[in-house]
Parts: C-alpha cells; structure tokens; sequence
C-alpha cells in the first residue's frame, strides 16, 4: 500500500541508525525536525532534486521552515505466463509532503507539524489479471487523490520521548524496516502484508485519527504504543481523506525494538529487531456460523541486520538479511493464519554503482484452515478448492540516476498458487518501478 520507495537500509555506518527508525524517532535539531512519516524518496540516501530548487521556491520555503517534498512513482508491470489472463498495467503515484519546523516558526522546541497528501490512478495487474491475494504493485491502492497525513509531532526529554496526535497510519511506524521497501511487491513493501487482511481496523496508507507514544529507556531500545480510530469507511475512496469522523472502533498496536550497532563507535554490523502486537475492536465474520463476532488480536516479529559491509564507515554499502514473520490466532475469524517474509539485499556491490540496490525476496501466506473448509462447504465465497497458501518469489535491482532525483527499478516476480489455490496457474511477472524526485 504505502509508497516508500528509495530504501535497502542496509549497510549504514557505525554512527548512523537504520533509515525508517533515524527518519522516525531519532534526534531531531531545532533547526532540521524529523519527517514523521519519511515518505517517498526520505529513507536512507539524500536525494537530489530533478527540478532543483524549483525557481528558489524550495529554498523560500525552507528559509521559513517548511521542507517540501514532491515524488512520482509508476509500478509497470505485465504477465507473460500464468494467471487467470495476460495484460499489463501501470498504477501510479505523485505525493507531496511538508513538515513544518514550528521552533522556527513558532518557538515551539521540538514540535513540528507533517501534512501529505496525493493522486494516484491506474489500475492493478494482480485484480485485473493475475488473481493473486499479495498484490505485485505496492503502489496500487487509493487510487485518488487523497489528504494522508496532518499530524502534530512533539519530542519530549532530549528525544527521549515522541508523542503524535492526528491524522496518521498505523504503518507509517509498527512493523517498519526500510529493507522491505527495496521490492516492489506489496507482499514485502512497506510492511509485511498478512496484518492488512487479519485487521480491518489497521490503517495503511491512509491516515486515521491516532495518538502515539514513544518512548526511548536507551539509545539503542525503544516502546512504542498506539491507538487509531479503526473505522473503515473513513478510507473510502470517496471521502478523499477528509471524513474526520471518530465513530471506532478502536485499533490499538505496541512495539518493542532494539538495535545492535548503530551508535558513535559502533561497528558498521547494523540490525534492527522488533516485536509487536495489535488488537482490533472491529467485527469479523466467524467463518462456520456466520455469526458476527467482535475484536481480535495478533502479533509480530521483524529484523533487518546488515552481514557484509562494503567499503569505509559512513559509505552506506554492503549486503544484508531482513524477516519477519506476522501470526493470527484466531483461524476461526482471522483469514490469515501465518505470513512470512525472508530476504538479502545489498546496496553499492558495484564499485561503480555506490547507490544501486539488489534485492531477492520470498513471501508465505498461510490461509486459516476454518476458512477454507468454510469455502469447500459452500458456507462462505470463494474458490471450489477453499483457499490454502500463496507465495512469491521477487528479485529486483535498483538503478540510482542523477544521485536518486531518479530512478529505474526492473523486477521480476514468480507468483505461485495466485489467490491461495491451484484452479489459477503460477504466474510470472514483469516489469519495472519508476521514480522522479522533483
């Protein structure tokens, strides 16, 4: 769903933390407050602009304390082989994000205020042809234009302490490593993709009313814990982002982690690990009877830890392993029973390319057992067989243009059991992500 683009945080040096949880909860100065959210093009590298300043527009802006930030991606892709039928579709995004520095503009010492918003169009290669559940595009989703983020940031206690009030997703800081966003299938980026069917009540993407608390006991550890409004039809397409209603239920989410390296004298051995866990006050379906039944629940891990750095401290180059893997326990009302993710990634393994990225990727989604038997009964909709499993298989390789003002990412993608049953045959798909920082 959400569009975070640039990452393979990968091999980051000794004094520099991981890109999503630098970008999130570390340090802010007065002068430079942290991007809440690290949006498209934001994760790990500087990004030049393709359009400059943009006529001394940007500088203006910056000058009065507001960074602003505009980015087009485009998720191309085809499927050759497989699938319920062969096309080709290219969803696309443009957003645009300010974070305004309210020390400089109001006094206010650590406190700053985030809005983005975007259009996206196109439609999808894994709706329209392929049948699979783990959509190819991540950029598909919301295809609108649509308010996503208007949110207030407060860091308390030298930053020790991150409070958030507004408008803002769930996933924009629980079950976060910048590693997943380094493919293109939805299945890995930006968050792995079992929770999105488990819990109607998460909001990705999109913003929901929220309150955040962040709370940092040592440099190297963190607590986080949420509570979002979990209505769904706050989302809708239609409401373009601007439905401030607050009707609930409630979808609450907390997040321990904890990072190995990444601090002053620190090797350059960076990992990233984090548990968490969610409750959901929304009604689902108990799939036997029929019968609504409300709240559910599950948990999480994920880690990211670089294995081979390449080059001097500080050159942001080498190669490393991510996981995660998403539980729900509830196969009687929870459709998703186990997800999981595994993969490598190395950014700068050519000399030659410091900034390009590579990345392998493979994608389990275990359906609940009631479900299917459910489905085999004809009790609920879905494929004769009842729905089992799904997997894919990515590879991709990223290409940095013009020190990331653009990029041109070709990917390859082996579907295998596409909507969790054998009646669709595997498929494989094709294609490229583009991106352009204005």
């Amino acid at each position: 769903m959400r569009g975070c683009l640039l990452a393979l945080a990968l091999i980051l040096s000794a004094s520099t933390a991981s890109a999503q949880d630098t970008a999130r909860s570390s340090s802010a100065t007065d002068t430079n407050p942290i991007d809440p959210t690290s949006r498209v093009f934001q994760l790990v590298l500087p990004a030049d602009h393709m359009l400059g300043d943009w006529g001394g527009l940007r500088q203006t802006l910056e000058n009065a304390g507001i960074t602003a930030n505009l980015g087009m991606v485009t998720d191309l892709a085809g499927n050759p082989s497989g699938g319920r039928s062969k096309g080709v579709t290219a969803p696309t995004s443009v957003e645009l994000s300010l974070l305004a520095d309210l020390d400089h503009i109001a006094g206010i010492s650590g406190g700053s205020l985030f809005m983005s918003t975007s259009e996206r169009w196109g439609r999808s290669l894994s709706a329209d042809y392929v049948g699979n559940v783990f959509s190819a595009q991540q950029i598909y989703g919301f295809q609108t234009w649509r308010l996503i983020d208007l949110s207030y940031q407060q860091q308390l206690f030298d930053d020790r302490l991150e409070l958030r009030l507004g408008r803002f997703a769930a996933t924009d800081d629980f079950m976060v490593s910048a590693y997943s966003c380094g493919l293109v299938s939805n299945a890995f980026c930006g968050n792995p993709f079992g929770i999105l069917l488990d819990a109607p009540g998460i909001s990705a993407y999109t913003g929901a009313w929220g309150a955040l608390a962040k709370f940092k006991p040592t440099p190297r550890s963190y607590i986080m814990g949420a509570v979002y409004n979990g209505d769904q039809e706050v989302r809708a397409d239609e409401h373009h982002g601007l439905d401030f209603s607050m009707d609930g239920p409630a979808f609450a989410m907390t997040e321990v982690g904890y990072q190995i390296n990444g601090q002053p004298g620190d090797s350059q051995f960076l990992g990233n690990y984090k548990l968490g866990a969610w409750y959901d006050g929304n009604r689902l379906t108990e799939f036997e009877s029929g019968d609504p039944v409300h709240g559910s629940w599950g948990f999480y891990g994920i880690f990211d830890q670089v294995i081979v750095p390449f080059g001097a401290p500080g050159s942001n180059r080498g190669l490393g392993v991510f996981g995660s893997l998403t539980l729900a326990p509830s196969p009687n009302k929870q459709p998703l029973s186990a997800f999981f993710t595994a993969g490598i990634s190395a950014r700068g393994f050519f000399d030659s390319r410091p900034r390009d990225a590579i990345s392998l990727g493979f994608a389990y989604g275990r359906f609940s057992d009631d479900l299917g038997q459910a489905q085999r009964e004809g009790q609920l909709p879905g494929p004769i067989g009842g729905q089992g499993r799904e997997s894919v298989l990515e590879a991709t390789y990223r290409i940095d243009v013009r020190k990331g003002a653009m990029f041109v990412q070709p990917d390859v993608q082996y579907i295998m059991h596409p909507g969790g049953t054998d009646a669709v045959k595997n498929a494989v798909v094709t294609g490229a992500q583009l991106g352009i920082n204005f």
